[in-house]
């Protein structure tokens, strides 16, 4: 079996590895009914998805009414502790997950997770759904004083891994524009929450399960 400890993979973990929409949204309707404004749909709270939790109440709160006079802050609050208490019940791994990070790591590769979400909800989510101890780096939403697509994401979430060939797995334009930023290639998850086309997305490989990975890498790979 071939030993690729010198290559990494980082994934970004909402919309790539696990459908938590589901989730976001439950905690995002809890806000809304307490501050009386009408519920949303899970396929509107998606295409808030993507850059953050205090941009996806911005947008919520927009959609729902505009923001309240006494701020935004408060909100974001409010929803962090409904979605902290419960970042997994309605949550799940996309198809081929698991088996995938399982090979992966079984050959030898460095798997790293960068995400906007805190770290909190991240490993309470990565705890629950049995894939937290797969990955040997992390880069969270309140690891630094940047988010995605700043580059310095993607150092803090290889630090102390080996130096070598490192792979970006995303499902989003912001992800697109992190790998890009990091001069990385990157593979584009297509059953995310993309706002746009595929063709419309710096990619260099797309795949809809998560089965076909390895199989990408390694053909990628044979160009290093």
């Amino acid at each position: 079996m071939s030993n690729y400890n010198n290559i990494s993979i980082i994934f970004d973990l909402d919309g790539t590895l696990v459908h938590s929409s589901p989730s976001l949204t439950k905690a995002a309707n809890k806000l809304l009914k307490k501050i009386n404004r009408p519920q949303v749909t899970l396929k509107t709270y998606e295409s808030f998805i993507g850059k953050g939790i205090p941009n996806q109440i911005k947008c919520l709160l927009e959609f729902t009414g505009g923001i309240p006079d006494d701020g935004i802050e408060k909100y974001i609050n409010i929803f962090r502790e409904f979605y902290d208490q419960d970042p997994y019940s309605s949550s799940n791994c996309y198809d081929g997950v698991k088996e995938t990070l399982l090979n992966l790591k079984k050959r030898g590769f460095n798997l790293a997770i960068c995400t906007q979400k805190n770290s909190e909800p991240a490993i309470k989510l990565l705890k629950k759904l049995k894939i937290f101890n797969f990955f040997d780096g992390f880069a969270f939403g309140d690891s630094l004083d940047v988010m995605k697509p700043d580059p310095k994401m993607v150092e803090f979430a290889l630090r102390g891994l080996e130096k070598g060939v490192t792979f970006y797995i995303g499902d989003s334009e912001t992800d697109s524009m992190t790998a890009k930023n990091s001069n990385l290639k990157f593979f584009l998850f297509t059953g995310g929450y993309r706002k746009k086309e595929i063709d419309e997305i710096y990619h260099h490989e797309y795949f809809d399960n998560h089965n076909a990975i390895l199989k990408l890498i390694e053909k990628n790979l044979k160009e290093y």
